[in-house]
């Protein structure tokens, strides 16, 4: 399956300690905004994967499903994404900005409703 290109904003990411609480998100999310990223990327769901793709069209990021543990809203922030990912027994927070809470709030669904079918195969 593939869902449409989505334009968002790449924010960052931080790798993170596997006690994670909700608690800690807020100290989480502005440590990756700290650092200052903004990259225009365009993201999709094909082949099993979450991609993100450049301006030029070349893929900058590739995280397969699987690896994909929590993807969520940023809560009080709606056009905020971000995505947990377990990646060589570390953990990595992603976090992404688009225009508006429905395309996030879609995305979050098409991965929950994905990962939860590729966990089950």
């Amino acid at each position: 399956m593939k869902t449409k290109l989505t334009s968002v904003t790449y924010l960052g990411y931080t790798a993170m300690d596997r006690r994670l609480s909700n608690a800690m998100l807020p100290w989480l999310l502005r440590e990756i905004k700290s650092a200052g990223v903004k990259e225009k990327l365009s993201i999709t769901i094909e082949d099993a994967c979450l991609k993100a793709y450049n301006q030029n069209f070349e893929p900058v990021i590739i995280h397969r499903l699987v690896d994909i543990i929590r993807a969520s809203q940023v809560p009080g922030r709606p056009n905020e994404l971000f995505y947990i990912l377990l990646h060589e027994k570390e953990l990595h927070c992603y976090l992404f900005s688009a225009g508006t809470g429905t395309e996030v709030s879609d995305h979050c669904s098409n991965l929950k409703n994905l990962v939860s079918m590729t966990i089950s195969a």
